[in-house]
């Protein structure tokens, strides 16, 4: 699955939490929501054992000669929405334990900012 652009961060995320007591839960929620739409789109089937799950983060600065996020910053807050939004959308039965039996993430620098989930049976 390939979600386009990128999700907020963890960062963003946490100054939204501490801006309002509902700012956090609707940024989650809008993050979920974009990647669940992902996942339809690119009609993944419900995983029926242990999965790994590989992330490639393609990043771009959001303006011209800014810097880029951390590494943590970015997978952080995106690997748990991911996450959930799977479950949501019935392709993981869970994000636990005995479902997910890990994750890696790789970073790359790209002009076209964008996510890559790869499910791989464990």
């Amino acid at each position: 699955m390939t979600i386009p652009g990128r999700l907020d961060g963890l960062n963003e995320y946490t100054r939204a939490c501490r801006s309002h007591r509902m700012s956090g839960a609707q940024m989650k929620r809008r993050n979920q929501d974009a990647v669940r739409w992902c996942a339809k789109a690119a009609r993944l089937k419900p995983c029926g054992g242990r999965v790994r799950i590989r992330y490639a983060f393609y990043e771009a600065p959001l303006k011209k000669g800014a810097r880029l996020r951390d590494k943590s910053n970015i997978a952080a807050f995106a690997v748990k929405v991911i996450e959930d939004a799977l479950v949501e959308e019935g392709v993981l039965p869970d994000d636990g334990w005995d479902v997910v039996e890990g994750y890696s993430c790789e970073f790359f620098r790209s002009a076209d900012p964008r996510i890559v989930v790869v499910l791989e049976d464990a």
